[in-house]
């Protein structure tokens, strides 16, 4: 696999930002013909293979929502290929609203990572994509919309005050980061990425902050405190038996969030199903050396998910 450094990362991370933000797909030119469009089992049920695939659902958003798009920072892997991009979009809402009740067509503003993963010729062949679900898609699929989350107002503001210094220079260069500090994000962004292999929650106490807040992007749950965090993971482990995991991580080029994408397959100790549990985490820590929050999306698991989602 070659090797890109973290500007060459950026720009070609730029590149579906700018489609976003535009909602055109004539700047999006450095798709794989086999590019995979992931699966994350709450907005998407499938994955989407191909190109010309890609494009048609990313067009059919377009088509089907009014909507404005930001970029909020980017983070970078050159060990792995791989970049991040946090977003939000402003007053998502439907343009043919039918007879849809007031509930399913309100405005709501839902915040979003990307990650993309590139070849040897800096074609992008995967794509993982978590964002909060529009007010539509949560009266569809979700049992009590009330209980999950999408952006407030308030969650955006704090979002924006962390704005990445790589979006507010006028070049890359001057917002370089400090090596030790981009190298000590980079080895936290590991330490935490290890807990979801195993549960081991003693790995990212280095890591989080004693009154660390943790959001459930997706369900809206929120956990204050370190103990607090670690007993919610020992939950969910204790009903889980790992077989394999993957993880990802890179930390944004301004050196203040981490970005961490874990994938862990394994068999849930209740039902004995097969499964995968997996998500995203945003880790933020401004200029301290602990990161006060984390945002994360996180799949449902087979047993959970007839508690919170509609039947197809």
């Amino acid at each position: 696999m070659a090797k890109f450094d973290a500007e060459t990362l950026i720009k070609y991370a730029t590149q579906t930002e700018k489609a976003l933000t535009e909602k055109t797909l004539s700047s999006l030119q450095n798709l794989s013909p086999d590019v995979v469009l992931h699966q994350e089992a709450f907005t998407l049920n499938h994955d989407i293979k191909g190109e010309a695939e890609v494009k048609k659902y990313l067009q059919t958003y377009f088509d089907k929502y009014e909507f404005e798009h930001d970029t909020l920072n980017y983070a970078v892997n050159p060990d792995t290929s791989c970049s991040f991009a946090l977003s939000y979009d402003k007053n998502v809402q439907l343009k043919n609203k039918g007879s849809l009740p007031a509930e399913a067509v309100k405005p709501a503003s839902t915040i979003g990572i990307w990650k993309q993963k590139y070849g040897s010729d800096g074609k992008v062949t995967d794509i993982f994509f978590y964002r909060q679900m529009s007010s539509d898609e949560l009266y569809s699929k979700v049992k009590d919309p009330s209980k999950a989350a999408s952006a407030s107002d308030a969650d955006i503001k704090d979002l924006v005050q962390f704005r990445g210094e790589e979006l507010k220079k006028d070049t890359l260069a001057e917002a370089k980061p400090d090596e030790k500090r981009y190298d000590q994000l980079m080895k936290a962004a590991k330490a935490f990425s290890s807990v979801w292999q195993d549960g081991k929650t003693e790995l990212a106490k280095p890591v989080l902050a004693d009154d660390v807040v943790s959001k459930d992007l997706l369900f809206g749950n929120e956990i204050k405190g370190y103990e607090n965090w670690s007993k919610m993971v020992h939950g969910i482990f204790e009903n889980w038996e790992s077989n394999n995991e993957i993880s990802d991580y890179a930390v944004s080029y301004c050196g203040s969030k981490a970005f961490i994408h874990w994938s862990n397959r394994g068999k849930e100790s209740k039902t004995g199903k097969e499964n995968n549990l997996k998500g995203m985490s945003l880790l933020i820590f401004g200029d301290k050396d602990k990161a006060s929050r984390v945002l994360s999306f996180r799949q449902p698991l087979a047993s959970e998910r007839p508690h919170v989602m509609k039947e197809e």
